[in-house]
């Protein structure tokens, strides 16, 4: 009976070794490239490069009016090359003062996502999209407070998904949002 229990943990046991050799290297990369923040602002190739805009990274405390965790929302397609408004983003992002946020343990953080209707994207596409100011606000925080960053990831990397109607009101909340010292990212595609 030992032995059909053995077969029957092999499986997820090899399953999760696995799953543990992928994260491990990811994290691995992620480090790395988080080290090179120039690495962050690579353009990201897509196979259906559509001029839309996506979401948005900005650090958003849930309990309190001071900031805590990271936020997303949905930008639009502006005008320039994709390395030009990543480059923009980047430097308005920073602009916040990151580093100052204070925080309470047991405060509740979550990351915001904030998609742009007006660009009419399928579920698809904003998934993707919301995946990049994931990581897009997630390095930037990582980088500029690794404390909350940690203390984020601790609470299980929260996250919700808002809508706003138009590029305006999305710029609009990225702004207020910075000016919170919150980090806050828009999505541009290629």
């Amino acid at each position: 009976m030992s032995t059909i229990r053995m077969d029957g943990l092999l499986s997820p046991l090899l399953l999760s070794l696995l799953a543990f050799t992928i994260g491990y290297q990811a994290h691995s990369l992620l480090s790395t490239r988080s080290s090179d923040p120039s690495s962050l602002l690579a353009p990201v190739d897509s196979a259906s490069a559509k001029p839309k805009s996506t979401p948005t990274p900005t650090a958003k405390r849930t309990t309190s009016s001071a900031p805590s965790a990271p936020s997303v929302a949905s930008g639009s397609a502006g005008s320039g090359t994709d390395t030009e408004s990543d480059a923009e983003d980047s430097a308005a992002a920073l602009s916040s003062d990151l580093s100052s946020t204070q925080f309470k343990s047991s405060e509740e953080m979550k990351l915001v996502l904030v998609v742009n209707d007006e660009l009419k994207m399928t579920k698809g596409k904003i998934a993707a999209q919301a995946g990049h100011a994931t990581l897009a606000c997630a390095m930037t925080l990582k980088e500029a407070n690794p404390r909350l960053f940690r203390a984020w990831q601790n609470q299980g990397q929260p996250k919700i998904a808002l809508r706003c109607a138009n590029t305006e009101e999305l710029e609009i909340l990225a702004a207020q949002a910075r000016s919170l010292n919150l980090c806050a990212r828009t999505i541009r595609d290629a």
